[in-house]
This record gives C-alpha cells, sequence and structure tokens, in this order.
C-alpha cells in the first residue's frame, strides 16, 4: 500500500531564503517536506558560499548572516521531517500531473505527486541592451556577484560597472574589500530629479543603512559613483575592452578588463506551472520569483506561501498568511520609491545592436517585423526565443520595446530545464509513488 496522506510530502522547490522559510514554517506545523535545491548547499543567490565548501570570504551585511543562520537552525531542529535533496533540478510537471526534477548525483528523472508546492526560484536579471553587450568579457553584475562568491576572489584588471539599481554599488563595495575596487560605477538613473521618491526612501525604514555602508566603502577605496551615466557600446581592445560612455553631457572612453552590466530583476516565471485555484494539487509561487521585493521580504514571503498551504490543508486559518501582508507591503513601497528614484527613460537600440544572442537576431531584425506581430509571429518568424535560453534573456528585452511577451513565458512545458535522454530513461516505476 501506498503512503497515507499525512506522509506525503509538500514540495519546495528553491533553496534560498524563501524556500528555506516556507521549509521551516512547514515542517514546524508538523507536516512532511521534499526541498530541492539545484544547487550543492541551499542558500540561493544571496547566500551562496565558495564552491569549495568553505564559508564564503565576500563581505555580507550582518542581518543577512543573521537571517539565514536563523533559517538553517530552524531546518536543522526539524531535520527528521525535511528531505533535502541538492543537486537537484526542477523540470516542470508532466501530462499526468507529477512533478518532475532531475537528480544530478544518480542522473535519474524523479517523479512525485506532492500534496501542494511552493516554487521559490528567485529572480533573473534585466539589461537594455547596446552594442557589445554580448562581448567576451562583458558579464551581468549579478553574474559577477556569483562567481566571486563561489571563488573568493574577485575579476583581474579593470572593472567597469554600468546599468541600474542597487546591485551596482552592493557588488562595487564586494569588489573593493576583496582588493579590486572598480574604476567606476555608471548609474543610469537621476535620482535628485525625483526627491519625493528619496524623502520616501529615507522616511522608510528600509535597509537605506545598508546602502550609507556600501556608499561608505566607495568612498574609502576612491571609487567614483556617476547618477545619470551610462554605457553606450562596448568593441574588443586587446585582452579587454574599451567602452564609450555617456557621463552627464559629455562621452568619454574607458579601456576595462570586464564591463558589468545590471538593469534590475523581475521575477523568473518563465514555465513554471500554476494551475487554477481549486486544482487538487496547490501550487503557489514564493519570494523574488512571485514579486521582487527584497531578501528579507523573500522570507516573510516564503512564510506567507506556506502558511496558505496549511490553510488549503486545513492545518490554520488565512489569518496567519494575511497578517504578513502589512510588512510585504512596506517591501513594495520601498521598492516602488527606489524604482522611481531611479527611472530613466527608454532609448531604442541602435539596428545593430544583438538582441537574441541564441540566434544572432539584431535590433534591426525585431523592428522588420510588421508593428501588428503577434508574440507568436515575432517569436517563429523572427526567430526570436528559439534558441537554448528560450526566451528567458531576451524575452524581457522584447517585452520592453514591444510591449508584447514572448509565448515561452506564458505557455509551460516541460523540461524547463535540459536533461538527458539517459537520465529520462532511468525513471522507472517505483520512482513515480
Amino acid at each position: 500500500s501506498g503512503p497515507t496522506m499525512a506522509e506525503v510530502p509538500i514540495l519546495v522547490v528553491g533553496g534560498g531564503p524563501a524556500g528555506a522559510s516556507a521549509a521551516a514554517t512547514l515542517v514546524e506545523a508538523g507536516l512532511r517536506v521534499l526541498l530541492i535545491e539545484q544547487r550543492d548547499r541551499l542558500g540561493g543567490a544571496i547566500h551562496r558560499q565558495t564552491a569549495s565548501g568553505a564559508e564564503s570570504p565576500v563581505w555580507r551585511p550582518a542581518r543577512h548572516r543573521r537571517n539565514w543562520a536563523a533559517l538553517t537552525a530552524r531546518l536543522g531542529a526539524a531535520a527528521e521531517r525535511i528531505d533535502i535533496r541538492t543537486q537537484t533540478v526542477f523540470l516542470g510537471v508532466d501530462g499526468e500531473g507529477r512533478f518532475l526534477f532531475e537528480d544530478r548525483r544518480s542522473e535519474r528523472v524523479l517523479a512525485r505527486r506532492p500534496r501542494a508546492a511552493i516554487i521559490a526560484v528567485g529572480a533573473i536579471e534585466t539589461i537594455r541592451p547596446f552594442p557589445g553587450w554580448e562581448l567576451p568579457g562583458v558579464m551581468t553584475v549579478g553574474g559577477a556577484q556569483v562567481l566571486l562568491k563561489e571563488t573568493g576572489r574577485p575579476p583581474a584588471g579593470p572593472v567597469l560597472i554600468a546599468g541600474s539599481g542597487p546591485l551596482l554599488p552592493a557588488l562595487a563595495a564586494q569588489l573593493a574589500r576583496a582588493g579590486n575596487p572598480p574604476v567606476a560605477v555608471l548609474e543610469r538613473g537621476r535620482p535628485w530629479r525625483a526627491p519625493g521618491a528619496l524623502a520616501r526612501l529615507i522616511l522608510s525604514g528600509g535597509p537605506t543603512g545598508e546602502a550609507a555602508s556600501y556608499a561608505a566603502v566607495l568612498a574609502a577605496h576612491r571609487v567614483p559613483y556617476r547618477c545619470g551615466a551610462s554605457a553606450l557600446r562596448a568593441e574588443p581592445d586587446g585582452d579587454g575592452l574599451k567602452v564609450a560612455c555617456r557621463i552627464g553631457t559629455s562621452e568619454q572612453s574607458l579601456h576595462v578588463r570586464h564591463l558589468l552590466i545590471h538593469d534590475g530583476i523581475v521575477p523568473n516565471r518563465t514555465g513554471i506551472p500554476l494551475p487554477a485555484p481549486e486544482a487538487a494539487v496547490p501550487v503557489l509561487q514564493a519570494g523574488d520569483g512571485r514579486e521582487a521585493l527584497g531578501a528579507d521580504a523573500a522570507i516573510l514571503d516564503g512564510r506567507r506561501a506556506a502558511l496558505q498551504v496549511l490553510a488549503r490543508l486545513g492545518h490554520a486559518s488565512t489569518a496567519g498568511a494575511a497578517s504578513l501582508e502589512r510588512p510585504l507591503q512596506r517591501a513594495r513601497d520601498f521598492q516602488a520609491a527606489l524604482a522611481e528614484a531611479l527611472h530613466s527613460a527608454r532609448v531604442a537600440p541602435s539596428p545593430e545592436t544583438l538582441i537574441c544572442r541564441c540566434e544572432g537576431r539584431s535590433y534591426a531584425d525585431l523592428a522588420a517585423l510588421a508593428e501588428d506581430a503577434s508574440a507568436r509571429e515575432i517569436r517563429l518568424m523572427g526567430r526570436f526565443g528559439l534558441g537554448a535560453c528560450q526566451g528567458r534573456l531576451c524575452g524581457p528585452m522584447i517585452e520592453a520595446l514591444r510591449a508584447q511577451p514572448l509565448p515561452a513565458t506564458s505557455s509551460p512545458r516541460w523540461p524547463l530545464r535540459p536533461v538527458s535522454v539517459a537520465a529520462l530513461a532511468r525513471l522507472t516505476a517505483d520512482e513515480t509513488e
């Protein structure tokens, strides 16, 4: 006979702050949890440790260290009720409603039918494309931060950081503390043009102290932080890059080894299966994958999702989840004020600017499509979003340029990630119950 309903676990996908918070809340309520994480350890992007397993030497605010220590302690206290599977990748849901994921240690595809599922897979970065953004030596700020945390070493040679958002000064301060301060930080926004938003940020009680600590590090290392500045284009220059920048009303060239770019984050929702609210197996999103509100709010949002699952399963009332709406709204207000303070008008890229790296499609190719072309026609006739990333990177760009999301973002099909035929062949009957 199969397991009783009480023994069927809740599936939590993602081991970052939101997923860990959701899992801890569920096991503390007495339920069993299957927590899967694609990396070899929990932590997500913000709490990522070095690849060797040692504590990352990269500086993080004390608040984040305390929060993660508390979450891991909660998970450890209920270890008998939680099955943590690392190096396990969520693949989607098949036609029979089974949740599929690949255990990359054993190279097997596993199938489970959970009582409920919470998807906490974080956010993805966005960039505003410009000529040369696809060149070697150009990387997203988030990608560079992950490498810094995993290796404990900053990139070699001069580094320029450009784009918009709070991640720019955060990484700049971490690079400076790691021994390679960037040559400059170029923030596209002009916050002095939004004094009301700045006032709301200061009065919000949000992470303004953290921002002040970043500013102090940059000042101590004499890193220029320029607002109303941006990278216009990049071209190869020996073993580095020549980057044309606009700073204020003037244009100048900087010679660097690495150009790190970033223009905010958006929830990672590509292919996430969200059935109807009354479905037999409820599926909820949590953390930055539901709404990008920051690391502290992700912990609250993971708890909110868990409490909603508990209410759906008859283990609690909905009051617990509702009580978290006020602090989540404060985080939402902070993010809205920050977006207003850093807002900058979007300018159409030059014709030669690459939009889709996978298929080598430029802005000229996108502009050549009929103005009334549907999202499906953009994808199939323009060949945007047909490559390996399936629109994860170019999709947000095209949506910003044409106000049309690619259909890949609304048509979930498994596998969401590449999986070998050999791993699929090892999906056996005893792995489905």
